[in-house]
């Protein structure tokens, strides 16, 4: 299975080409997911109509939440971040938490997850 981050499905709404390829590449080759923290990201701040159409999207995607090997996980990851000075976004690492933590490859395209990729999480997060 494999989980899109939140930059790379507002990316593909957008019109990306090179998100919607990203997200196409998978298709019918793996079950795809989001966090609850993804899917909090894309509906905060949008209009009724606009988390409607994110609704129907999200759907089709399996749905990780957070528990205690997620949260383990997320704090060894601050931790790390925190001793190389590298410190990202809080939901980023709780969303590396949860892909670390159930064993899972995230699909993104956002650049603070370099940050995280350096501490050796090589397998589970891929740039796109």
């Amino acid at each position: 299975m494999v989980i899109f981050d939140t930059t790379l499905l507002i990316d593909a709404l957008s019109g990306d080409q090179k998100a919607i390829n990203a997200i196409e590449s998978y298709k019918g080759k793996e079950n795809a997911a989001i966090t609850i923290l993804n899917k909090y990201e894309l509906l905060r701040g949008r209009k009724f109509s606009e988390q409607q159409t994110l609704g129907k999207l999200m759907d089709g995607l399996n749905l990780y939440g957070i528990g205690n090997g997620e949260i383990v996980t997320s704090a060894e990851i601050y931790r790390a971040l925190r001793t190389k000075g590298k410190l990202i976004n809080e939901f980023d690492i709780l969303i590396a938490g949860i892909t670390v933590a159930n064993n899972e490859k995230l699909v993104t395209n956002d650049k603070d997850f370099k940050e995280i990729k350096k501490l050796g999480y090589n397998n589970f997060i891929v740039i796109v």
